[in-house]
């Protein structure tokens, strides 16, 4: 049986975790739901503010392209994405650009370990009434700040009775981490069960992670899974979210 993580290796733990989905994560909204939101706040003729809130994160996103080449932002860069996404959600709170903005502060707020700071950027996210998509991972990186605050109790009641929808398997990965922070092997076991089982995913890595998750877990009794074939793995379809 694994023993509990101390709560600094929990926040090593969701760094990691966080450089593994975030970017992608934001990304594939921007180009879902992002475009949608800036086409219709286009249509309804407000032009003027649309471009102004899409150049800002145009600017982001650029600024943020270095941290996906595998650099760290300078002081600098933080300043720019953090000072951007203040006036997204000042003066652009009713557009999908605040929430991206709020979900990016987050990340760096993790990546600097302030993770109440990142909690209060999540939560303001849900508060203001993100779009449905937006809404399921803003409260999944939530409940994985909560859990690595300590919290952990707290963050599997925030994903319980939820429709994660194409999220299911990142949301069943979450609740078996949780139930491992809570000392009980057995239901996380049936979670990292379920998360296998819905695993849309074609990338092997992160079906190996969970086979390695239920390995410390799977009871005497229980069969192996058996790993997918070459054939299997390019033959799923990428899931919109991978498995957060």
């Amino acid at each position: 049986m694994a023993e509990e993580r101390t709560e600094e290796e929990q926040i090593e733990a969701l760094k990691a975790w966080w450089d593994e989905n975030g970017i992608k994560t934001i990304t594939a909204i921007v180009l879902v739901v992002g475009g949608y939101f800036g086409w219709q706040y286009w249509e309804q003729s407000a032009a003027a503010q649309s471009e102004q809130a899409a150049a800002l994160w145009q600017e982001t996103t650029d600024v943020m392209a270095t941290a996906q080449q595998g650099q760290s932002l300078s002081q600098a860069q933080q300043k720019i994405v953090n000072d951007n996404a203040d006036l997204l959600k000042a003066n652009h709170a009713g557009t999908a650009y605040a929430h991206f903005g709020a979900a990016l502060k987050a990340k760096l707020a993790v990546e600097k370990g302030d993770l109440d700071a990142a909690a209060t950027e999540l939560q303001w996210s849900l508060d203001e009434g993100s779009d449905t998509a937006t809404e399921t991972i803003m409260l999944l990186r939530l409940a994985r700040v909560e859990a690595a605050r300590g919290n952990t109790e707290q963050a599997l009641e925030m994903l319980q009775g939820v429709d994660p929808g194409a999220h299911k398997s990142a949301y069943e990965e979450a609740k078996g981490d949780f139930y491992m922070q809570l000392n009980n092997p057995d239901a996380a076991y049936t979670a990292y069960d379920s998360a296998i089982l819905s695993n849309q995913s074609g990338d092997a890595i992160v079906r190996n992670v969970l086979e390695l998750k239920i390995g410390q877990v799977r009871p005497a009794e229980a069969p192996t899974q058996e790993s997918p074939t070459e054939e299997t793995i390019m033959g799923t379809e990428m899931g919109s979210e991978g498995n957060e």
